[in-house]
Formats: C-alpha cells, structure tokens, sequence
C-alpha cells in the first residue's frame, strides 16, 4: 500500500492483496521467539479524492526479508497463542524502474455516468533496495501439528523513498487535478493467513 502526503491524496487502506512466503524462527523461551524469512510484498494504491476513494491497481511486485522478535503468549488454551512483534525488513523491488501505468473510474453514489471522474497515473520504483521498520500483531491456533491458521495485522514504515508517483483525474475527460509525489511505501495491513509447518531434523543449538 502506498502512502503519500498530499493535499487530496492521502493514503487510505482498501483492496484485497494474495501474499505468499516462508519463514524459519526459533523459540528461545516460552515467551519470546526469533524468526526471518521472504515475502511477497505487492502495493495497492489508493488514493482520496474528496470524499471518494480512487483505488488503482498493483503495478508493482516487491519481496520482503524480514528480521523480527515476537512476544508469545498462551490464549485460553494450548493451541491459541498470541505474539506480539516489531522488527525491520529489508525490501528488493522485482521490476523495472521505468514508470508503470494504472487507471479506473470513480463510480460512487457522489458521481454518476453524466458527472464520472476518471483516474489515471504512473508509478515507478526510486530505489531497489530499501529498508522498513515494522510492528506486528497475530493470533496463531494451530490445527494441527502441521497447519497453523493465522489473523494478523501489521504497520509498516518505510525509512527511504521508494517510488515515485504520477496521478490525473479528469472529470468528463477534461483535465481538473494533476499531482505528483514520491512515497516511503508504508502502511497497514490486516489479513488471514494458513500456514503449514516443517520440522527439521536438525536444530540450532
């Protein structure tokens, strides 16, 4: 999800996003445990105009490594447990830096076909390496002792400027707002999630 500040875009959060990856942790003690891994990382793009939300598509793919310390605890039962995390990601954007376009139109209750509001814009990635702070919330029941069901929700902030961003929205196809601006790529997310799960055979000691 990209955030940007501007006057009339601001960020918003909307749309559904598929995620996939692995993780490898280690419970260091009952309530605290370590974990790193790879993730896909794709970026919804909203933006507020007046009171109606401008949702574009996910032009781009990125892959998140992340490095994060959870704070476990038992809920009600054995196989519920709630952690608690915060660490940094670092983030490889996998595509190119040229400008990458998006458009749709704005169809709510405030404009109709005679007063329609179309968007278009471009985005295109400033840096390929970067890196994110993040805050992480879940609840972890495990079905069994392979699959584990997750609902999650997590904050992330971006620390560099990411990507640049190109947006027009015309009313009636007559030019009426045009911005520009560069975004850290931060945001929240909130989702669901099913994992399943791989005992190695061997451990660190």
């Amino acid at each position: 999800m990209i955030a940007g500040e501007l006057s009339k875009y601001n960020p918003g959060g909307s749309g559904i996003m598929p995620m996939y990856g692995m993780k490898v942790g280690r419970v260091v003690n009952p309530y605290m445990s370590v974990e790193t891994g790879i993730y896909s990382l794709p970026l919804n793009l909203v933006y507020l105009y007046q009171t109606n939300r401008a949702i574009g598509t996910n032009p781009l793919q990125f892959m998140s490594f992340p490095l994060r310390a959870n704070w476990r605890a038992r809920v009600f039962y054995d196989k519920l447990e709630a952690h608690l995390g915060g660490g940094l990601q670092y983030v490889w954007a996998n595509g190119e830096i040229s400008q990458k376009t998006f458009n749709g139109v704005i169809t709510t209750r405030g404009h109709t076909w005679t007063d329609s509001l179309v968007y278009s814009g471009s985005v295109g990635v400033l840096r390929q390496h970067s890196i994110n702070a993040e805050l992480a919330a879940s609840f972890n029941w495990a079905m069994s002792r392979r699959w584990t069901l997750s609902v999650y929700a997590r904050q992330v902030m971006g620390l560099t400027s990411i990507a640049n961003v190109k947006v027009s929205i015309k009313n009636n196809q007559e030019p009426i707002e045009n911005a520009e601006f560069v975004t850290r790529g931060a945001g929240f997310t909130a989702g669901i999630g099913i994992r399943y799960n791989i005992s190695p055979k061997w451990r660190i000691k």
